[in-house]
């Protein structure tokens, strides 16, 4: 199930996912994002998408994910990604390190949602307390996390 937060206004648009996603799911759920997207009038808008509870998703709803990304590149200016598995993290860096989104990509722990807010409506990276934000250029591997634990 995907459903939109009641947190979302106009300068970021956040989501929840429960369970296995359907490509029904995201066909039915990706007109309010494309209508998110419409009313900033090309001005790009943050995304949070909270995947606590996500326990995966078919490969038709991945497509459908690839070809909205594709359309709506332009138009995104952050990603939050709020509690991935680490396999969704590699799926959506390599997704992000192609031509399919420009966007910047930050990773949060399911506890710090409301640092993923923060820097999803307005790109100031806010640490949590006891945490820091590490340089993007910081650590050699090509997973760079949002923060580490101090």
């Amino acid at each position: 199930m995907i459903e939109r937060l009641k947190e979302s206004g106009t300068q970021a648009f956040g989501f929840k996912v429960t369970g296995k996603v359907t490509a029904e799911e995201v066909a039915a759920f990706l007109p309010q994002m494309e209508l998110a997207i419409a009313e900033r009038h090309k001005r790009p808008i943050g995304i949070l998408a909270d995947l606590t509870s996500m326990e995966g998703a078919d490969w038709k709803a991945r497509w459908q994910e690839i070809q909205f990304l594709s359309k709506h590149a332009d138009h995104i200016a952050r990603v939050a990604v709020v509690g991935a598995k680490k396999w969704e993290e590699l799926r959506a860096e390599i997704l992000g390190g192609t031509v399919l989104i420009q966007a910047e990509t930050r990773y949060y722990h399911g506890p710090d949602l409301l640092h993923a807010w923060h820097w999803v409506k307005t790109g100031d990276p806010v640490a949590p307390p006891g945490r820091t934000i590490l340089p993007k250029d910081s650590l050699m591997s090509g997973y760079v996390p949002e923060y580490m634990d101090v």
